[in-house]
């Protein structure tokens, strides 16, 4: 009966983690408004550090306690005459597969399913259980810190040269002005170059000229790619195997086009653009494919606009392969945007903090907030300015950034 006991409350903690952590960012704004025990779940999710150690905590000590009486149990099955070694066993294997299966496979899988539902309903219990064992946690995390610092220090070095001190040298080494401002140009795009993910800077696979190898002659019917290349796929067209640098063939390469491929090299979307310049440089490659966490190619990058992104000039950097800004300024404090352009580039832009990970766009910010594909109407807040999809043309979204005196709390769109 006690270890049926336990069981029950080891799958109260381990169904209530996976539906606290599993709430999408729409659903928690949402428990404030579901009365008493939704507003107690809001509260222990503003601490989420102090909730999920309490959780583990009871976690741990539950099953450990589990653990102690099964193998008091069967230490007793060993010793009595009508049990033995195999009784033992089997009792021990029992219990452990009763414990995976119903204190953290089932509770954990059902708890997924209906989040929001599970959280006010345990959120009474689980909130009691927070509080008593608040005065140990302070212990527990320290204890944690210290452990994993010392196990997994994770140094950081520090910058050897500040940005500001280059910014003071360049203005002492020059009286030109135009000079001073393309300096600075190339500075600062020499510094975000180090910190910006190569997907904010790659053109999407639907700008790109896509060829077979039997199509390949093609290229000269067809205008001169914007970036300068074009790349070669397999007879499927689905995998990107090679490039051509179309402005730099030489007449004798017109005929046997084959010799100016170039192979590719493969980058992960999330790579910053410093390190896959060091590679092109390294693999002496002109072109890195981007591929997604699947697997799947979903744009390219190359050398040529590494270096445009370092060398050009602001203006230019937010022209995108249309030929139309990417941001527009309407009014002040209202900008028309492109959903394809750089979150990152908007936030800046703005004069806002940058703006979460795994979002590289701002059609993606208004996608994650409302978990789906933008559509005409979608809305969704960034910092205190408000971002609204006002025109839907070729597959791509345009987006209205307005400035709003009060911040709203939760910024919904109906489904």
């Amino acid at each position: 009966m006690v270890m049926g006991v336990l069981i029950l409350l080891s799958a109260l903690f381990s169904g209530s983690e996976a539906a606290f952590f599993s709430l999408p960012h729409r659903e928690r704004l949402r428990l404030k408004r579901r009365g008493v025990t939704g507003r107690m779940a809001a509260s222990m999710l503003d601490d989420s550090d102090r909730l999920l150690s309490a959780i583990l905590f009871w976690n741990l000590l539950i099953n450990m306690t589990y653990f102690a009486i099964a193998s008091i149990v069967g230490t007793k099955l060993q010793d009595d005459p009508a049990g033995g070694s195999s009784l033992a066993v089997g009792f021990t294997a029992g219990s452990l597969m009763m414990i995976i299966f119903f204190s953290e496979m089932l509770p954990k899988s059902i708890a997924v399913l209906a989040p929001a539902r599970l959280c006010l309903l345990v959120a009474p219990p689980l909130n009691i259980a927070v509080k008593i064992v608040s005065p140990v946690l302070p212990l527990v995390k320290t204890t944690n810190l210290a452990v994993s610092r010392l196990i997994w220090p994770s140094f950081r070095p520090e910058p050897e040269i500040d940005l500001a001190d280059i910014e003071r040298a360049i203005e002492l080494g020059t009286d030109d002005a135009a000079l001073l401002q393309r300096e600075r140009i190339v500075l600062s795009g020499l510094v975000e170059m180090a910190e910006i993910r190569v997907a904010e800077l790659m053109r999407l696979r639907s700008k790109l000229q896509l060829y077979t190898v039997d199509e390949v002659q093609q290229i000269f019917s067809q205008d001169q790619p914007l970036n300068g290349y074009v790349l070669i796929t397999d007879n499927d067209g689905e995998s990107i195997n090679a490039a051509i640098s179309v402005r730099l063939l030489r007449p004798s390469q017109i005929d046997d086009i084959a010799d100016a491929m170039e192979p590719v090299i493969y980058v992960p979307w999330s790579a910053r653009v410093s390190q896959v310049l060091d590679q092109l440089n390294d693999d002496d490659r002109s072109v890195a494919v981007v591929v997604n966490e699947f697997g799947e190619a979903i744009g390219a990058i190359t050398i040529d606009d590494i270096l445009q992104y370092v060398f050009a000039s602001r203006h230019d950097r937010q022209m995108d392969a249309i030929g139309e800004a990417t941001m527009q300024m309407l009014h002040e404090d209202h900008y028309r945007v492109h959903g394809s352009a750089s979150a990152r580039a908007l936030a800046k832009r703005l004069g806002i903090e940058t703006i979460e990970e795994g979002v590289t766009t701002v059609a993606g910010l208004i996608q994650r907030h409302n978990e789906r594909l933008p559509r005409v109407g979608d809305r969704a807040p960034l910092d205190r300015y408000t971002l609204e999809v006002v025109e839907e043309k070729d597959d791509a979204v345009w987006i209205d950034v307005r400035v709003i005196e009060e911040r709203p709390d939760s910024a919904e769109t109906p489904s």
